[in-house]
């Protein structure tokens, strides 16, 4: 029950993308989007939707997944801004699969690694432990701190 209280106090801070998220509350609530994803697809199929009812969720928590993911950076001292390429290269991936031929072929999978390379090194953000200092983005969610 705990993984869903603390997805609530996060989707109470929907649209927040100024504060500091820690590492326990970014990895609760992806735990809570995966659980929700399931249950809309799970839900779907029993009701013969199809994938209208998870891409219906799935477009009601991208805000608060993004805002999550902004703050869980604020929290490492880094900008949100480094969201964006993530963001940009999985927009802009199927424009690049989409060319036929063995030099675009071999440019997307180049497209590929590099995408590979740049969710790792995000993931790897996302793992860090935060920064128990205030910082520019407000005061820890964890430690004490009188900059709240």
């Amino acid at each position: 029950m705990f993984v869903f209280q603390s997805a609530f106090y996060t989707l109470r801070k929907y649209a927040d993308f100024k504060s500091r998220a820690s590492r326990s509350e970014f990895w609760r609530f992806l735990a809570f989007v995966i659980v929700a994803q399931a249950i809309a697809v799970f839900v779907g199929l029993l009701f013969g939707l199809g994938p209208v009812l998870s891409g219906l969720v799935g477009l009601i928590l991208i805000v608060p997944q993004i805002a999550v993911a902004v703050r869980r950076l604020h929290d490492l001292g880094r900008s949100g801004r480094e969201l964006l390429v993530p963001c940009l290269m999985l927009v802009a991936g199927p424009l690049v699969y989409s060319f036929r031929g063995i030099l675009p072929r071999i440019v997307a999978l180049g497209y590929a690694g590099l995408t590979l390379l740049v969710f790792a090194n995000l993931l790897l953000l996302f793992l860090k432990e935060g920064k128990k200092v205030p910082n520019r983005y407000g005061g820890s969610p964890i430690a004490f701190s009188f900059a709240r």
